[in-house]
């Protein structure tokens, strides 16, 4: 796929070259947009330079904006050289900034993936988490008069449907709280890295991010009705996990808190 980069650098070579098969031909009239554009190479190539800067710096506000607590731990000048390298080497191919931090948990991850700042890229990516959870429409609210009507034999083939807004997250630190101690949700404290790790249904909710601890069973539930397993499908594919699974309370709990919402 072309990158933005490309089609911006293929436009001023053509704009340029238009240009100076226009002024050979007609030397007295230069066309006003053309002109802007078309000078001395040095020239153009600080105007070039003028522009990077400009969309350097507007993606890597949205980079902050995107991972407000990865900000916070690493502080503005050590986040400012990461997101300028982030950007050199993942340039944006789409003229919306939203999803042009996709890539910067895992660019993350290998920066730091043998010293003891590992945690930065799960930070990174608990907050893609949330970030993609945000931006989707909240569907209506579970119907449990429809669901009453269907018979108890016919529970096994049901394929409940989650929110659109549900995210499973699973890291070997605590990233809940790191996150919660660095955007304000919560006070500053010291966290144990080794003190173990989150097991989360992460869903949205009224443009607020709620978080659910799964256990294994649970996770493993989610994760077939995710994939759109029928109902008894996905709890042999629960008990196979966690022999203590109970469906009946599990089916309660994910439908009261808005995490099953048709079926």
């Amino acid at each position: 796929m072309t990158s933005l980069h490309e089609l911006q650098s293929r436009l001023l070579d053509a704009l340029l070259s238009a240009s100076a098969e226009h002024a050979e031909s007609s030397p007295a009239v230069s066309p006003p947009a053309l002109s802007l554009i078309a000078a001395p190479v040095p020239a153009a190539a600080s105007r070039l330079a003028v522009y990077r800067h400009t969309v350097h710096a507007n993606v890597a506000a949205a980079l902050r904006s995107t991972y407000p607590a990865v900000w916070r731990l690493v502080g503005e000048d050590y986040f400012r050289g990461v997101a300028h390298d982030f950007i050199v080497r993942h340039p944006s191919e789409c003229g919306d900034l939203t999803p042009v931090g996709a890539l910067f948990p895992a660019y993350l991850a290998r920066l730091h993936e043998r010293d003891e700042y590992a945690y930065l890229g799960e930070v990174a990516r608990f907050e893609w988490l949330i970030q993609e959870a945000l931006l989707v429409a909240e569907p209506p609210p579970f119907d449990l008069a429809r669901l009453r009507l269907v018979p108890p034999a016919a529970y096994d083939g049901l394929r409940f449907v989650l929110h659109p807004a549900l995210r499973l997250f699973e890291s070997r630190y605590p990233v809940r709280r790191i996150w919660e101690s660095n955007v304000g949700t919560a006070e500053p404290d010291s966290i144990d890295l080794a003190g173990g790790g989150d097991r989360l249904a992460l869903l949205q909710q009224r443009l607020q991010p709620h978080f659910h601890a799964v256990t294994t069973g649970e996770w493993r539930w989610l994760e077939a009705l995710e994939a759109g397993e029928p109902f008894a499908a996905s709890v042999e594919a629960a008990l196979a996990s966690d022999a203590g699974f109970e469906a009946a309370g599990a089916l309660r709990r994910f439908v009261s808190i808005g995490a099953i919402v048709d079926f």
